[in-house]
Order: structure tokens, then C-alpha cells, then sequence
């Protein structure tokens, strides 16, 4: 890997390691502020907690796109599969670790949130550069991101009554 681009991805991932962190507390520390509530966690349900991982990289992503010129379809593609692995990732290690345990440790999730970017990058660089083909249409990609940011607001006000939008504290 060229220092460039391991640069790049060292960057994307503490970018996000930190951000996610800091916006963890953003909704508290705004006051409660209805905007804020679309991209920072409202409460400990882990669907909001997905945030703290998908808007840091979609933010990183629009870096890279706008600054670094990354506008090849394979690159959208394979980041929008390595934050949706990542996100999966949350989900799955979150509920099979508290449905082994019973309850939740903030030193697990911390670990999770983690991984989940390292997940994210990795992948993503991974396919970008070994499966140039892998590419969705760009209306495609920004449709699916579109979509996904959709959910997250109107979730974010409207949660449906499933475990994963309900804080387990």
C-alpha cells in the first residue's frame, strides 16, 4: 500500500474513532436540540449508536470524494458496503454478546464501536483495491445512502417497537 493512501485510511479511521466518540455526547451537550438529534444518538438504543459510525464516515467519505477526487464508482461502492458490514457488525456482536451475558458493559461496546471502523476502513480499501469491478451505478450508491440517512431521521423520532430501537438502559 502506498504511504498515500495508508495515510488516508489511517486518517479516515481516527477521524472517525474520535468523531463518533465526540458525538456520542453532542445531543446532551446541545441542550437537546432537535437538528442534533438526526445525527447524534438521543438515547442508548443501538440503532442510534449506528449514527456514531455511519455519519463520521459518510462526512470522511465526502472528504475524500470532494478533496481527494476519490469519484470512481468502485470506491462509493465499497465504502457503502464496508459501513453496512460495520454497522452489521455493531448489530450482531452487540446482541449476542448481551443475549450470552444478559446485560450490556460499556468497555464491550466501546470495543465494538472500534472494530466496527476498523471493519469499515478495511473492507472498504480491501475491495476497492481488489475487486475494481465490484461498483454499483453512482445514482445507485447515492440512492442507498440517501435511504439510509432517511431511516436514520425518521427513526430517530419514530422508532419502531423492535429491540434494536429500544435503549436497553
Amino acid at each position: 500500500m502506498k504511504v498515500r493512501e495508508r495515510t488516508n485510511l489511517t486518517a479516515g479511521i481516527l477521524f472517525t474513532l474520535i468523531t463518533g466518540t465526540l458525538l456520542h455526547f453532542c445531543y446532551e451537550w446541545s441542550g437537546k436540540n432537535p437538528f442534533i438529534a438526526l445525527f447524534a444518538p438521543v438515547n442508548e438504543s443501538v440503532w442510534e449508536h449506528l449514527k456514531l459510525l455511519f455519519f463520521p464516515v459518510f462526512v470522511y467519505t465526502l472528504f475524500e470524494v470532494i478533496v481527494l477526487f476519490k469519484t470512481s464508482g468502485g470506491f462509493l461502492t465499497a465504502r457503502l458496503t464496508g459501513v453496512l458490514l460495520g454497522m452489521f457488525f455493531i448489530l450482531s456482536a452487540f446482541f449476542t454478546y448481551t443475549g450470552i451475558l444478559g446485560r450490556d458493559f460499556i468497555a464491550a461496546d466501546i470495543l465494538i464501536f472500534a472494530l466496527s471502523v476498523l471493519i469499515t476502513f478495511l473492507v472498504s480499501r480491501y475491495l476497492e483495491v481488489r475487486c475494481p469491478s465490484l461498483k454499483l451505478p453512482l445514482l445507485a450508491s447515492c440512492a442507498l445512502l440517501l435511504l439510509i440517512i432517511i431511516c436514520f431521521f425518521s427513526f430517530t423520532f419514530s422508532p419502531p417497537d423492535l429491540p434494536m430501537f429500544q435503549s436497553p438502559v
